[in-house]
């Protein structure tokens, strides 16, 4: 019993240290100048129906695992977020989603940006791939040894779908 109550704290300590940990300014554009317009101008090609969003968040809490570095909830706050440079992104900040367009989230989860996360000796992005591509081939923190996964740009758009709605109004079209 003495074992699960250590266990417990230990998370419980690991979540209020990992949530506690300041994110990049969300209000500052993660694109990159030349890029911008481009990222600014997508429009997602998967309507915002409850259906889709809801399929975005199973990937987002399932097989891409997302939820490791910004929570079950997208607060910032997942298990991972220890091990970053810098806290990961609250995807439930007004602030964030007022200054981004689901186009530049798009954009960062595909192509990366300068500035990402980064897990000691493996920068997310040394050759300027994304989220997607770093996690390919690395194991977890958390030990999961297979690669999180987005099978393809229709379900990283679910993901986006899902991550704006966890800021209020979905607005991808």
């Amino acid at each position: 019993m003495k074992n699960i109550w250590i266990l417990a704290s230990f998370f419980i300590a690991f979540n209020v240290n990992a949530a506690a940990k300041p994110e990049h300014d969300p209000t500052a554009p993660r694109v990159p100048p030349d890029k911008i317009d481009e990222a600014k101008a997508m429009k997602s090609p998967v309507p915002a129906t409850p259906e889709n969003i809801a399929a975005g968040k199973k990937l987002y809490t399932g097989s891409s695992t997302c939820w490791t570095c910004h929570g079950k909830e997208g607060k910032g706050d997942g298990p991972v977020g220890l091990t970053t440079a810098v806290g990961p992104r609250n995807f439930t900040s007004a602030e964030f989603h007022d200054a981004r367009t689901c186009g530049e989230m798009f954009w960062v989860a595909s192509n990366g940006t300068q500035g990402d996360f980064s897990k000691a000796g493996a920068p997310s992005h040394p050759d300027g791939s994304g989220m997607v591509a770093y996690l390919k081939g690395h194991e977890s923190e958390l030990g999961l040894k297979t690669t999180p996964a987005v099978a393809s740009e229709e379900d990283l758009w679910k993901i986006v779908l899902f991550e704006r709605s966890l800021g209020g109004e979905v607005n991808c079209d």
